[in-house]
């Protein structure tokens, strides 16, 4: 008898059912089932951080309730999408939103609406929304509106309106409590704002209040070290704000002042004094000095390196009273100095041995470094999920030291120089090596290939490389600024290029627009950093000439580094300072790490960046 398709089925499972009885199979082991949504569970979820799980569950429980409670379920999970990052989801679970919302849920949809704009990167769209919000008449509902405000008013460029909607918020705060945590989300959304190129102009606005918070977001610096500067800014700031809400956040804006206890006595500055780069660094370091109170300040006493050998200079200055030496300044030197043996008290040298090696006990270096530069370019790249890409240096031992020290720092991080050329710097053409890194040169000779089979002209486009995701292009301003222009010729234009310090001059004008989108990392002194800005102002006035300069800024540094290092009691893990020429420490090794500012020209000025965008 032929069984019909479904009678077959059956048997089947019978069969399987009674075989599996008779030879003893272990039944599988079901995994238990997902406990039921309930509103404690997701009330646990949110509490431990797990915002999408909540939000899932949220969304659950909305689809179950009675018409009354399912809105205000609903946005429960929009919020908690939100949370989640999940933006897609969050805008979806507004879509599902009934009629008969209260005026309460209206203004929560409303304010979510705007903020799902703001996280998809629709800032203006995001202002337009919030800005047609009516501000609820108080409580919870009513902060969290001016905080969504606030956030998206930064994102929108409108930074007075950023303010004005602190202001607003600290009348609903509960608590001092409340309102000091306002008050520093607000400073850190300020620093946000600068970071991105915003200009925090105190004359905006006319309202004492704003005015202090933009001029205190336009100083404030990511606090990380003690600094001679901090108390002259923190000063200007108070006479021209008195009883200004912010002042509590003085020591959270700006570095604490350099500590004038354990400070030495006497000084000893070695240096080449006939160079004019050594007339900086002394300048630098002279300014420094005189920031000093007067009944705290250590005698300063110079020594010219080109007059005596520095052994015996060491030994001079210890007799003479020096209980700290700054200096020498030259690689030559500095190595003549280490090699002299301990020194006859901490020595901070203005320069870096060669290979990196350490010196003796009590021996630190300090250094404008282009390698460490060129590392700081490699991690940034990195950093930014860019991995491959091609270089282009100046022949030349700079250019060589440069480049070595970048793809070092690259490899490490498993990224990949797929090409790398060198050009006379001291030419105008860098064509041909622009064509062998980009692969134009390639394209171009298939097509000379083509044209020879077939004996005649073609109309061609030479195509360059797509597999690049950035460039590195160290070298000095002129050659930079020659530079940028020609890769945009060749087809390079959209890639991101990255540079060194030396690419930037100061005061440039027209001429560095010619580096327009180039990203390169400096010190704080020669960018449009807030937090040294009255120091560039009473500098511009009393230094004389030179002083907006890296070697000056250098010479200063050098100043802070030895009081610090003379205050720390030997342990270099203490010494932190925020300088001009960067963030400051000092390793295991004695040697001076700098974390830079990073900037990208834009219309012939740098604008600040803050921190590498996240890789997908």
């Amino acid at each position: 008898m032929q069984l019909k398709p479904m009678q077959s089925r059956i048997v089947a499972a019978l069969l399987l059912t009674l075989s599996a009885g008779c030879v003893g199979l272990q039944q599988p082991d079901f995994p238990a089932a997902t406990p039921a949504p309930s509103s404690e569970r997701a009330q646990a979820l949110l509490a431990r951080g797990d915002h999408a799980q909540a939000a899932a569950m949220y969304e659950a429980l909305a689809m179950r309730a009675a018409a009354g409670e399912r809105n205000a379920l609903l946005l429960t999970a929009a919020r908690s999408w939100l949370n989640a990052t999940r933006t897609t989801d969050a805008a979806r679970v507004l879509g599902l939103l009934g009629t008969g919302l209260s005026t309460d849920q209206t203004t929560q949809r409303r304010i979510l609406d705007a903020e799902i704009a703001l996280a998809n990167g629709q800032a203006q769209q995001a202002w337009t929304r919030i800005a047609a919000v009516p501000e609820p008449a108080g409580g919870a509902q009513a902060i969290g509106y001016l905080d969504a405000r606030m956030r998206i008013a930064v994102a929108a460029a409108r930074p007075v309106d950023a303010v004005r909607a602190e202001i607003a918020a600290e009348r609903h705060a509960a608590d001092a409590t409340q309102r000091s945590r306002l008050r520093s989300q607000l400073l850190a959304q300020l620093r946000v704002a600068r970071e991105r190129g915003v200009k925090l102009e105190p004359a905006t606005s006319q309202d004492g209040v704003v005015r202090g918070w933009l001029d205190l977001g336009a100083i404030a610096g990511n606090v990380r070290g003690v600094s001679l500067t901090s108390s002259s800014e923190a000063q200007r700031w108070r006479a021209r704000y008195p009883g200004h809400p912010a002042t509590e956040l003085l020591n959270e804006a700006l570095p604490p002042s350099l500590s004038s206890t354990g400070l030495p006595n006497s000084i000893a500055l070695l240096l080449p004094v006939s160079r004019s780069d050594a007339q900086l660094v002394r300048d630098g370091f002279r300014y420094a000095i005189e920031q000093l109170p007067v009944e705290s300040r250590p005698t300063l006493r110079i020594y010219d390196t080109t007059t005596a050998p520095v052994a015996g200079l060491l030994l001079q200055a210890r007799a003479e009273g020096a209980q700290f030496i700054v200096g020498p300044l030259t690689r030559e030197e500095v190595t003549a100095a280490a090699e002299a043996g301990t020194p006859p008290a901490p020595m901070l040298a203005l320069n870096f041995l060669a290979g990196d090696r350490g010196g003796p006990n009590g021996f630190y270096q300090f250094a404008l470094s282009p390698e460490d530069e060129a590392r700081a370019v490699a991690r940034r790249i990195l950093a930014s999920g860019q991995r491959r890409g091609v270089a282009i240096a100046p022949t030349g031992d700079w250019g060589n030291r440069v480049l070595a020290a970048f793809t070092q720092e690259l490899q490490a991080g498993r990224g990949v120089l797929l090409a790398q050329a060198s050009y006379d710097p001291s030419t105008h053409d860098y064509g041909e090596q622009i064509k062998l890194i980009l692969g134009t040169a390639d394209s171009e000779a298939r097509l000379r290939r083509v044209q020879a089979v077939t004996g005649g002209k073609l109309e061609f486009e030479p195509r360059r490389r797509t597999d690049l995701d950035f460039i590195f292009a160290p070298g000095m301003s002129t050659n930079a600024r020659l530079l940028r222009p020609q890769l945009r010729f060749h087809y390079a234009g959209a890639v991101p290029i990255y540079a060194t310090s030396a690419a930037f001059v100061p005061g440039a004008g027209p001429s560095n627009r010619d580096l327009e989108g180039v990203i390169f990392p400096d010190m704080p002194w020669l960018l449009p950093d807030g937090t040294v800005a009255s120091l560039k102002q009473d500098a511009a006035q009393s230094a004389g000439s030179g002083w907006d300069t890296r070697l000056f800024a250098f010479g200063y540094d050098s100043c802070q580094l030895a009081l610090a290092i003379a205050g720390s009691g030997g342990d270099p893990r203490r010494v932190l300072v925020s300088g001009l020429t960067g963030q400051l420490s000092v390793d295991q090794g004695g040697r001076v790490r700098r974390d830079l500012q990073w900037a990208r020209i834009s219309g012939g000025e740098p604008q600040l960046l803050g921190a590498p965008a996240a890789p997908n």
